[in-house]
């Protein structure tokens, strides 16, 4: 089976994209705010669709020369099958190409299978947040601080 095709998020995935937000972070963000961003200058929003349907997307925001990874969402269904270092992957030609030389994330400590995503894809600690994330959870857990050169 072909992996599922990438491509620029419009306006009009925002509904998708928050069902999908919501299925992976207990603080969801709503359509408003990720049409929002998607319709953004600053923002490159790609997602991943498997017979019509979205079914992964990452949001990435540049800065300066930096480029933060906003959040990523895939479909619990199709977890584990790539899409999110797919996404990573194909942003980082376009995030080089308009001058960035920096990606920078955050990720809660007790995320298991994202650290291990970013640590394979060449994500360094930076620092820690302390307990920066609360939603839906009984003790505040720190956010890690990562990043990686843009290109290499």
């Amino acid at each position: 089976m072909l992996p599922a095709p990438l491509r620029l998020l419009t306006i009009a995935d925002a509904d998708a994209a928050a069902r999908l937000h919501a299925s992976g972070f207990a603080d969801a963000w709503n359509p408003a705010s990720i049409a929002a961003l998607i319709a953004s200058e600053t923002v490159l929003a790609l997602g991943a669709e498997e017979a019509g349907a979205l079914i992964a997307f990452a949001l990435f925001q540049s800065a300066a020369s930096d480029s933060e990874l906003l959040t990523i969402a895939t479909a619990p269904a199709h977890r584990g099958a790539g899409h999110a270092s797919r996404l990573i992957a194909a942003a980082l030609p376009v995030l080089a190409a308009a001058g960035n030389t920096r990606l920078l994330l955050d990720v809660a400590e007790d995320n298991a299978p994202a650290r291990h995503l970013y640590a394979r894809l060449g994500f360094t600690l930076d620092g820690r947040r302390k307990a920066y994330y609360t939603a839906g959870r009984s003790v505040p857990v720190d956010a890690l601080l990562m990043s990686r050169p843009i290109s290499g």
